[in-house]
């Protein structure tokens, strides 16, 4: 691919001389967290951007077919048990009221005669994702892939929000220009706002906030849009009277904990606060090993999946042993029954041991079914991160 090398990347975006962690425990004081947020007025803040290209398999098929670019275009894949259902869709499918994870027979009875239905292609995809990824790599050197079509970038520099929006913008025009595709971009100071701002305006949308405005953006906000909030919790916090963010912010931490345990209250505490200290964990280089199936019947049930959990992790770790890796990021993934996929993780810096890695595994299972009403149709194991001294380098499996 012929990038443009002209445009300027000589500023060190990455130094972290310029970078001062002033959050503070999550157990301290409502008044010491308080005090914390204060005191970021006055140094630099991180310049973390979501990028999410926008009904990336159907924007794939309009470039192979530019003829259908202004009619509805739906993706579907076929199920193991025999149906097909709804991967994702364009806009004007959507304006038809199709959705992602639509049984097929549905999405047919709401489509009008124009509309086009293809059959996904996950290869041409990814070679069409590899291609956006160079670009995105041109620009940036701390990237978290986390799909296919998504990505966190770690775009902190001392020139602050005016350079990494310019950075946003041309990897913007970059993919538009070079590609044909468009993404929407969301910029903040942390992981959290960067996923809202992303969420704000699609397609091809574009939104920043900055610490200053952090506030006038969560506060009126419905409570489920915030990151980790699902229809079990949104529906306890509605029962305390909690619809709004600005309603969540009303509670003291301590009450917090007591009603949703130290875990999830104090998330909701920092969250609702617009503070977030994930960073991004750069893993463009990194492999992972991966194994899915499905289960024999849909369910939610922790013992009736629990086999199915045991099987893949020994298949996985088994895996990493033989290639001699490794790892300290283990990831539960989950297909649910309408075909969303949510994946959770957990990140370690010490050794993972078989009966350590299941135990993680489990974990994150019970913390999936503690939060969600649907039931579950595949799950999978991931094991990522790998310690770049031990063993070597081969690339497995991609997003």
């Amino acid at each position: 691919m012929d990038l443009d090398k002209n445009i300027s990347l000589n500023e060190d975006i990455h130094s972290n001389k310029f970078l001062f962690n002033t959050q503070l425990s999550v157990n301290e004081t409502n008044k010491s967290l308080d005090s914390s947020i204060q005191l970021t007025n006055f140094f630099p803040q991180k310049q973390i951007a979501l990028l999410d290209l926008d009904y990336f398999f159907a924007q794939c098929e309009t470039i192979r077919n530019p003829l259908i670019k202004d009619l509805p275009v739906v993706i579907i894949v076929q199920t193991i048990r025999g149906s097909g259902a709804v991967a994702t869709c364009n806009y004007l499918a959507r304006d038809l009221k199709i959705r992602s994870g639509m049984v097929l027979s549905l999405a047919k009875k709401l489509a009008n005669n124009e509309t086009i239905f293809i059959n996904a292609d996950k290869q041409y995809y990814t070679q069409i994702s590899l291609k956006v990824f160079e670009i995105i790599d041109f620009f940036c050197d701390s990237v978290e892939q986390t799909s296919i079509d998504e990505a966190y970038l770690d775009l902190t520099n001392p020139l602050g929000f005016e350079k990494a929006q310019k950075i946003c913008l041309n990897i913007k025009n970059k993919l538009k220009n070079d590609l044909g595709l468009s993404c929407s971009i969301g910029l903040s100071f942390n992981k959290l706002l960067a996923k809202m701002a992303c969420e704000e305006k699609k397609p091809d949308g574009f939104t920043i906030i900055p610490y200053s405005k952090k506030d006038d953006f969560l506060l009126k906000k419905n409570v489920k849009k915030i990151h980790g909030v699902g229809p079990n919790l949104e529906l306890l916090l509605k029962n305390i009277g909690v619809y709004k963010i600005g309603d969540l912010r009303k509670i003291h931490l301590e009450k917090l904990i007591e009603l949703f345990g130290e875990s999830k209250g104090s998330m909701l505490y920092n969250y609702s606060r617009g503070i977030d200290d994930r960073v991004i964990i750069v893993n463009r280089e990194k492999q992972q090993i991966s194994r899915m199936i499905t289960l024999k019947k849909d369910s939610i049930v922790f013992d009736e999946i629990k086999n199915s959990l045991d099987f893949l992790c020994e298949i996985v770790f088994n895996e990493s042993k033989k290639l001699q890796k490794q790892f300290k990021t283990c990831s539960l993934i989950v297909i649910e029954s309408d075909f969303e996929t949510i994946t959770r993780s957990k990140t370690f810096d010490g050794k993972i041991d078989f009966e350590k890695f299941k135990e993680i595994i489990y974990f994150l299972l019970r913390d999936y079914i503690s939060d969600s009403t649907k039931l579950i149709r595949r799950v999978g194991v991931r094991i990522s991160n790998f310690d770049e001294d031990y063993g070597f380098q081969k690339k497995l499996l991609d997003f």
